[in-house]
């Protein structure tokens, strides 16, 4: 009984942490999926040095050799001075940040000279 027990104790939760995770699953969007809308005022204020999330998508559609109505936004933080932005692009999730008129992927550091 006690080799019985043991036994459910250490496959139980290996099969619990064995199961798939959310992110694998992130960019499977439904075919009714709506974008987050920006604020307004933000976006007309960063129309003036070209940094909207139209320009993002555009960048995005770029670096990703895709579309621009491939790239679809899921979610939108942003501030006048800074924002992050994630994103699907061409079915795979991705992670943007902007600083000022800046856009570039989160896990780039604009201060790295040493490349």
């Amino acid at each position: 009984m006690k080799k019985l027990l043991f036994t459910l104790a250490l496959a139980l939760p290996t099969l619990y942490f064995a199961q798939d995770t959310q992110k694998d699953k992130k960019c499977d969007l439904p075919s009714n999926y709506q974008e987050p809308a920006p604020d307004k005022k933000i976006q007309s204020f960063l129309k003036k040095v070209d940094a909207t999330i139209e320009d993002l998508r555009k960048h995005v559609a770029i670096d990703n050799d895709c579309e621009e109505k491939d790239v679809v936004f899921l979610r939108i933080s942003e501030q006048k001075g800074n924002g992050i932005y994630e994103l699907c692009a061409n079915g795979k999730p991705m992670k943007y940040k902007r600083m000022g008129s800046v856009f570039m992927k989160n896990s780039e550091n604009p201060f790295d000279v040493a490349k």
